[in-house]
């Protein structure tokens, strides 16, 4: 389930990049969507779940975790939040290599094994993740074209993308670290909270709303809500 959505959703994305120019208004509405409903996943679901099951000490780790993403954006230039500078046929290594760390991390809390007997590997959070590849797998793909970077090079940049996630929930699961479940999910939801935050406040021109991305902003809230609400009746 985990490997399918997520490879899913960087084919749909890569895909989009033909038709969906990456400075297009388009890609901006999607993008701030996609960090609505990731932001919303985090205060309707996953807050909630690690002070639920957690203790005082989880607010630390929520921290750490958001401080990580900034050590990450240094790396990855804010790409993970909508922005990628390319020079002709020069692929940028080292945002390239942050972003795959942050796609790594934030896989972790996926893994089957999770102390609070929630399967984060078929609930919103899930779908929070893969809503939030798909836009920047488009982005990646944009511009490494229009940097006119081999399409095999490409492709392999989005196939390690793609599995990056699903990667770090299989090494959780490897090595077995149940009692360190919540910890991890901490971690991820700082880094998470940051990079939606920073989509939801750094997308819009002179930090205001025009009316369709505040429609775009409130659709994203509110289908998480949703989502996350049925899941719990």
């Amino acid at each position: 389930m985990i490997w399918l959505v997520l490879i899913l959703s960087v084919a749909i994305g890569a895909g989009a990049a033909w038709v969906v120019p990456t400075a297009s208004k388009t890609f901006k509405y999607l993008l701030s969507f996609s960090g609505a409903f990731l932001f919303a996943t985090l205060l309707t679901h996953m807050l909630p779940e690690i002070f639920e099951h957690g203790n005082w000490n989880m607010g630390w780790w929520v921290m750490l975790g958001f401080a990580i993403q900034l050590l990450l954006d240094h790396l990855s230039e804010g790409l993970e939040h909508g922005h990628l500078h390319t020079k002709q046929a020069k692929i940028p290594w080292l945002a390239i290599s942050g972003l795959l760390l942050h796609a790594f991390l934030e896989g972790m809390p996926l893994s089957t094994t999770d102390i609070s007997g929630h399967n984060h590997a078929t609930g919103g959070f899930l779908w929070a993740i893969a809503l939030h590849k798909l836009p920047i797998a488009l982005l990646v793909t944009g511009a490494l074209r229009k940097a006119g970077v081999s399409r095999s090079t490409l492709i392999g940049i989005l196939a390690l993308f793609a599995f990056a996630t699903p990667a770090g929930a299989l090494i959780v699961n490897t090595i077995n670290v149940q009692q360190w479940s919540l910890q991890l999910l901490a971690i991820a939801v700082g880094i998470l909270l940051h990079v939606s935050t920073t989509i939801l406040f750094e997308s819009s021109q002179n930090h205001r709303f025009n009316a369709v991305k505040l429609i775009f902003v409130l659709a994203g809230m509110l289908l998480a809500g949703w989502i996350n609400s049925s899941m719990t009746l």
